[in-house]
């Protein structure tokens, strides 16, 4: 009997698999073969940091087109300050720099800076001297009807919510793009300060770092064991015993509760983080891409 020859385009397809798969044994680690593996390639860069400066480009940026979008409503706004760099809470646990304490106490000049600006602000006082619908309308504009469509979870436990629609989310998409995943992981991230701060609290190397800060305190003539109970203890004294307060809560820090501040500070950060890597990954990209055109709305008012 005659064997008959497989030839065309079947014979070829057959030859060019098996082709393929001596190619594949002699390449496997399981033969033995000298080949040598191919070299790793460059290592990944790792992204650039949103800086303090970036989040006032991206701020005023939101800012500008929260305006712009509550203005084709038929509503004013105007835009408030640059951010700050001088902030209250400067010192979340304790005063550890003599010469701000010797400027600012505790904080208190600050404060009522603050809320100073707060009662002159032109948009509290344009929204108060609105007709009562007209108002409503305008809340509606800019914040939306309802607290639907945005949604986030806070590592606290609970939940917080926002319209989807209205000025303030229009500028968040124009900027972000993600809208929902921009709310989710800015909110969350932005609890994580807080969270920090009590777990610093919270730590027993506080607790323990707290012993020698108080003592020295004691010996100046403060019977305090924190620095919240020093705060009460001068208040309504004065700004001059709140300044000499300050004072010597600073000097007493450098006996080494403001480096355990330090410490724990980066310690928490870093776990809450790592804790965290996912919605601080996404709003970190979502900055990061919103810059450029953050620069461009800003270069643009800068223009007119």
């Amino acid at each position: 009997m005659r064997v008959r020859r497989t030839t065309g385009p079947l014979r070829r397809g057959w030859w060019a698999a098996l082709a393929v798969a001596a190619a594949l044994v002699a390449a496997s680690p399981l033969t033995g073969s000298s080949a040598t593996p191919p070299s790793p390639g460059p290592a990944p860069v790792p992204p650039v940091a949103v800086t303090a400066d970036d989040r006032r480009v991206l701020d005023r940026a939101e800012q500008l087109l929260t305006r712009e979008c509550m203005n084709r409503a038929g509503f004013q706004l105007w835009l408030g300050p640059p951010k700050r760099t001088d902030e209250p809470r400067v010192f979340p646990y304790v005063v550890d720099d003599v010469g701000w304490a010797r400027a600012h106490g505790f904080g208190t000049d600050l404060i009522e800076a603050a809320n100073a600006r707060r009662l002159t602000d032109p948009n509290q006082r344009y929204f108060a001297a609105l007709p009562r619908d007209r108002r409503a309308a305008a809340l509606v504009a800019l914040n939306g009807a309802r607290p639907e469509g945005l949604e986030a979870r806070l590592p606290s436990g609970g939940v917080i919510r926002h319209s989807a629609e209205g000025c303030t989310a229009q500028a968040w998409q124009r900027l972000y793009g993600d809208l929902a995943a921009w709310y989710r992981s800015s909110k969350v991230v932005a609890q994580l300060a807080s969270l920090r701060e009590r777990r610093v609290l919270a730590d027993p190397a506080w607790t323990a770092a707290l012993r020698p800060w108080s003592q020295c305190l004691r010996q100046r003539g403060y019977p305090v064991d924190t620095p919240g109970q020093l705060r009460e203890h001068v208040a309504d004294r004065g700004r001059a015993a709140e300044v000499a307060a300050a004072v010597a809560e600073a000097r007493c820090a450098e006996g080494g509760l403001a480096a355990t501040a330090r410490a724990l500070d980066a310690r928490h950060d870093a776990d809450l983080a790592a804790a965290h890597r996912q919605d601080v990954a996404t709003r970190d990209r979502l900055e990061r891409a919103a810059l450029p055109r953050a620069r461009a709305v800003v270069a643009a008012s800068e223009d007119r």
